[in-house]
């Protein structure tokens, strides 16, 4: 028969087991490693694991390279100061009269509501020196004004007009732009050199306006009268403003540009005294004639 009986294995008949660092493999990190391991990551944390779901420091916004960033605009203009009215003049005498006398002491509101019931009560006699001073410190701020203007360089206006062209794009100015006084003068086209001669001559005023004395039909008269004639007839009219364009370019450029012989120049907008059907006359810039329709009738 055979031996069923379950033999038992006796450990210490085997001897003793032998290390496990006798058998390690030699890419399995020892226990030393293993330590330095887990005192790493105690000290480190999860916060570097970037899959964690802890909170992250922000990092710093990049730097925006402002080098070719547009220049802020603002107003280069520092003009005279507005010339006070009549009322602002008897205010301001009125302020002085109760510093000298000492007896109250007012706020300006309290001030202003005296003031101005006192002046309102005023006769007409009464206020007219205040008036006078006032129109004379008008007068003279116009000529302060008129001189600094003319103080203005090219690059000036083209500031001043940038900064005013953005402001009314963002709605918050309505000022248009400023003409540069110091500039020379567009001259007139063909047509409107045609309507000078027109006025410039009471026969030919009679013969094309007859008796009619309003500006606005006797263009219309004129215009119709530019269209009815020949191209001969046009001719002298085309050429002279054809000539006097070149000159306004050329007197253009040079004032761009600074050049010093630009105030010397001999460049004019005057008629050609040579030329038939145009006596000599003055004709005035096209900025000048703002009261005609500046429609070019062709």
């Amino acid at each position: 028969m055979l031996d069923t009986t379950v033999r038992q294995r006796n450990p210490s008949l085997r001897g003793p087991v032998a290390s496990p660092l006798l058998f390690t493999s030699t890419s399995a990190p020892t226990s030393a490693e293993s330590r330095l391991t887990r005192s790493y990551s105690r000290s480190v944390g999860a916060t570097d694991d970037p899959d964690a779901p802890l909170k992250r420091k922000k990092r710093s916004p990049p730097v925006e390279d402002r080098s070719n960033a547009e220049p802020v605009l603002k107003s280069v203009l520092r003009p005279p100061k507005l010339a006070p009215s009549a009322w602002q003049l008897y205010f301001t005498d009125w302020i002085q009269n109760q510093q000298v006398s000492g007896t109250r002491k007012l706020n300006v509101a309290q001030a202003a509501k005296e003031a101005g019931q006192e002046y309102a009560s005023l006769t007409e006699e009464e206020k007219e020196p205040y008036k006078r001073r006032s129109q004379a410190a008008k007068e003279a701020r116009e000529r302060e004004l008129t001189a600094y203007m003319r103080s203005l360089t090219p690059d000036d206006i083209k500031r001043e007009n940038a900064f005013r062209a953005a402001q009314r794009k963002a709605g918050k100015s309505r000022k248009s732009n400023i003409k540069d006084p110091n500039a020379p003068k567009k001259p007139l086209s063909a047509y409107f050199m045609f309507l000078q001669r027109i006025r410039a001559s009471p026969q030919l005023v009679r013969d094309i306006f007859g008796d009619e004395t309003e500006t606005t039909k006797q263009s219309v008269l004129a215009a119709a009268k530019w269209r009815s004639m020949s191209d001969a007839e046009r001719q002298p009219f085309l050429a002279q403003a054809e000539q006097e364009k070149m000159e306004y370019e050329a007197a253009r450029r040079m004032y761009e540009e600074g050049s010093p012989n630009y105030a010397s120049s001999n460049i004019n907008f005057s008629i050609l005294p040579g030329s038939p059907l145009f006596p000599s006359m003055k004709i005035e810039s096209e900025s000048e004639s703002e009261g005609y329709d500046h429609t070019v009738h062709s």
